[in-house]
């Protein structure tokens, strides 16, 4: 039995959610259990990145020719917790290595798939955010999920992973119809006929985006780590606002939603720079965990607009027939090698010059992404004011039955 149509959206994204935070925020913690060194354990989060951000497109081209690739994402993410479970501190680290990589190839599409069917969705189609709210409170279960199991079997700490498979196998099997993904009232151009990657159409959107979303992902990748090594914060405090800043998610998306539904979805995005920048500058200039739970709002706010103006962008983009593949690309660029370059990048920083300045060289970054932007609508608003003038040149001629060129 499929689950009630109106409910299914919402239910996929908690479960989900709660999969994903029972392995990608604690996968460290776990492995520190079994005494991984730093070394391997950054090892094994970064072929779980990796292997996401390589696989995303392809289940995305799957998709736009498949029923059944989220379903089978959704198996292979189950499995391979069941497997990181069972082999951890039996086996060898390669074995643990290759089930996380196969854990990051079912989990990182699965946002997007999950857009794309939203989208595509005649009831849940203009309330992207509102239905993507319960992703973040997914995450905020998850997370509790897991510091349960942590905190009442510290001697299993893997049997985590055992609970995120769980959650995976509970979620509905059904997710809707793909005949009209990206054809929302307002989403998707007609199909040309053809389905190759969109991968111009997504890079003109990604030129606004990116800077936004790489700075998120700095901000998210080490805000735990400057909290243990800064401040002498416990593992609750350290994680305590990546949970904070998911609760209030709740509330701002559908706000969000609002905003789209009578403005292009590029002011969405422009509007994520601002608040992040504002938040990264906070934290760069008075360094304390008061500070660290006091801009959790606005990070919210960043990544509420953030993610439904680049959802809704890169609908409109491109056919209908490219919906998945350009949500999965799009994914894959913004937050895999996004994220990726933030590992790499700011760790080198914080090594360097220390985190005061990691958090300060974040405020340009989101607020070079706001200027992009700011460019982009410039130019539309340009061609918007030029139209009327192209229209009469084109009109045809009083009295002479020909069209002027």
């Amino acid at each position: 039995m499929t689950s009630e149509p109106h409910t299914r959206f919402p239910r996929l994204y908690l479960h989900l959610f709660a999969t994903a935070a029972c392995v990608l925020p604690v996968a460290s913690y776990v492995l520190a259990t079994f005494g991984w060194r730093p070394g391997d354990i950054g090892v094994a989060t970064a072929i779980a990145a990796i292997a996401g951000t390589l696989s995303s497109p392809a289940w995305g081209w799957l998709d736009d020719r498949t029923t059944w690739a989220p379903r089978a994402a959704v198996l292979c993410a189950a499995v391979a917790c069941v497997a990181a479970a069972l082999t951890l501190g039996r086996t060898t680290h390669a074995v643990t290595w290759a089930a996380l990589a196969l854990f990051g190839v079912a989990d990182g599409p699965l946002d997007a798939l999950l857009t794309t069917r939203v989208l595509a969705s005649g009831f849940h189609g203009s309330r992207l955010g509102r239905v993507r709210a319960f992703g973040s409170l997914g995450w905020v279960v998850g997370l509790g999920l897991a510091a349960t199991v942590l905190y009442l079997w510290p001697d299993h700490a893997e049997w985590v992973w055992g609970v995120a498979a769980l959650t995976a196998v509970t979620a509905p099997r059904s997710w809707g119809d793909r005949g009209t993904a990206g054809h929302d009232d307002r989403a998707g151009r007609p199909s040309d006929g053809r389905t190759p990657l969109p991968i111009a159409a997504v890079l003109r959107v990604l030129a606004v985006t990116f800077p936004t979303s790489m700075a998120m992902s700095t901000l998210v990748q080490f805000t735990a780590g400057w909290a243990h090594s800064e401040l002498s914060a416990g593992p609750f405090l350290a994680l305590a606002p990546i949970a904070l800043s998911a609760a209030l998610e709740l509330p701002v998306f559908p706000w969000v939603d609002r905003l789209v539904r009578t403005r292009p979805p590029l002011i969405a995005a422009v509007l994520a720079g601002p608040p992040l920048a504002l938040a990264t500058g906070l934290l760069a200039l008075f360094p304390s965990s008061v500070t660290m739970m006091a801009i959790q709002p606005l990070i919210a706010v960043s990544f509420a607009l953030l993610f439904v103006g680049q959802s809704r962008m890169l609908a409109l983009a491109v056919p209908a027939d490219r919906q998945a593949s350009a949500q999965t690309l799009g994914a894959a660029l913004s937050g895999g090698v996004g994220g990726l370059l933030a590992g790499v990048v700011g760790g080198h920083l914080a090594d360097t010059a220390g985190y005061d300045a990691l958090f300060a060289s974040l405020v340009l970054v989101a607020l070079a992404g706001t200027t992009v932007g700011m460019v982009a609508l410039y130019r539309a608003r340009r061609q918007r004011d030029a139209e009327p003038d192209d229209a009469a040149r084109t009109a045809p001629e009083q009295g002479s039955g020909r069209t002027r060129v």
